[in-house]
């Protein structure tokens, strides 16, 4: 059940908040609380409830479903963590506004990879409150009315919620298994807020990112956009993520769904790589996809992590077909099996990728499997997955050592070409 009172700051009692945005300010010192409510207000939001960090605060952030959340910053920081995790797992289209006395760049990071909207730190000013609330409202209204891709397009995101278990390999290896026998026209996007890896892994550079592309989305023609993406080997078009992740500060989600519904209608499938926790821009992504590729490894805090998510999409009502679970095996150890991972999640295993030692050389040469070695037995996987996705058989032809290029700093500096194909066999593991 949602919250829908407020809060009257000369009685201290809850009232009704007219303004359609529930707020919800979380912090543990009373003084801090009351003088940020007094310059939200100012900036003309009536403020619903205020707690401080802890147990109290994940019950209402649960029972309220806040629209707009502004969380203090104070030692520990794991506290705030904590509760920006909690909340961008219960209302991941919220806006979350971390605040803090004294800025620091390590913190901004930290919070800004736990999915953190926005980071004030000083003196907070009346237009700075005044410009979050105005996008906090906006995004509010977005959310509730989202508007979808070309039906004849696909779009699929690939989500996973714990770093390290193969989602961006995933990603690489589905945009490179659909395109290759150019059936479909494919474009890769890099959603990864945090450690955008497609470019490092598909062996490109780029002088155009997503944030810079989805900004300016508006004003793009079709033969301009076309001339900012890449083109890989594969057939695939690609858009990498920002090195940087401030590049990422000035994107909204908004924009981002306008640059997959653009593009969405110049190709027949558009793949969103995300980031491994969910953020606002992982709820952008599945909001606007046909289907969500759901990756997890077996291990616990990634199968608890998954369940999580799961739980979460069917709250939201997510279509069951909607949804494709893959289980990825990151090693040859012993764990649990596909019976044990579904009791785990609550979710039958779509599909699974075995352990292959063949994923990592293909990655060290810069080239998704399903290009390097497509009859390996993870490549096999991948090409399930793909027509699973797409609704199409999935070619599994090799396209011969020519297209294989010796690299991995390559990106950064010069690029080398090899011939020598049967080197790569050499690679550690």
């Amino acid at each position: 059940m949602r919250w829908t009172g407020g809060y009257n700051a000369e009685t201290g009692q809850d009232t009704m908040n007219t303004a359609g945005l529930r707020t919800l300010i979380v912090d543990s010192d009373e003084i801090s609380r009351e003088v940020l409510r007094s310059k939200v207000q100012r900036a003309g939001l009536v403020v619903d409830l205020e707690r401080p960090h802890g147990l109290a605060a994940q019950q209402t952030i649960q029972e309220m479903e806040p629209d707009l959340l502004f969380i203090a910053v104070e030692q520990p920081l794991q506290r705030a963590l904590q509760t920006v995790d909690f909340a961008r797992a219960i209302v991941p289209d919220a806006t979350i506004v971390a605040y803090t006395t004294e800025w620091s760049p390590m913190v901004e990071r930290r919070l800004m990879q736990s999915g953190v909207n926005d980071f004030l730190h000083g003196k907070i000013s009346s237009s700075q409150l005044s410009a979050v609330v105005g996008g906090a409202r906006r995004k509010a209204a977005a959310s509730a009315t989202p508007a979808l891709p070309d039906a004849g397009a696909q779009v699929i995101a690939v989500v996973g919620q714990k770093g390290g278990i193969g989602k961006t390999t995933t990603s690489t290896n589905l945009a490179a298994a659909i395109a290759r026998d150019g059936r479909q026209s494919v474009l890769l996007i890099d959603l990864d807020t945090r450690f955008g890896d497609v470019a490092i892994m598909m062996d490109v550079a780029s002088d155009y990112t997503v944030s810079e592309v989805a900004r300016e989305v508006e004003g793009l023609d079709r033969e301009t956009f076309r001339k900012l993406l890449l083109c890989h080997d594969s057939g695939a078009c690609i858009l990498p993520a920002p090195r940087d992740y401030r590049s990422w500060l000035n994107c909204t989600p908004e924009q981002i769904q306008d640059l997959v519904r653009f593009a969405a209608g110049m190709f027949d499938v558009v793949i969103l790589d995300t980031p491994g926790t969910f953020n606002d821009v992982v709820a952008a992504a599945v909001e606007v996809a046909s289907r969500v590729v759901v990756v997890t490894s077996s291990e616990l805090p990634s199968l608890k992590n998954t369940a999580l998510l799961l739980e979460h999409f069917s709250l939201k009502g997510l279509a069951e077909e909607q949804v494709i679970v893959t289980l990825i095996y990151g090693h040859d150890q012993e764990g649990p099996d596909r019976a044990d991972v579904e009791f785990a999640i609550g979710h039958a295993v779509d599909h699974e990728v075995p352990f292959d030692r063949n994923v990592r050389k293909a990655t060290q040469v810069g080239m998704p499997v399903t290009m390097w070695k497509p009859h390996a037995p993870a490549a096999t996987a991948f090409f399930r997955i793909a027509a699973h996705a797409t609704g199409l058989p999935a070619s599994h032809e090799a396209l011969g050592v020519t297209a294989v290029r010796r690299r991995f700093f390559g990106v950064f500096g010069s690029r080398k070409t090899t011939a020598a194909a049967a080197e790569l066999d050499t690679i550690a593991v």
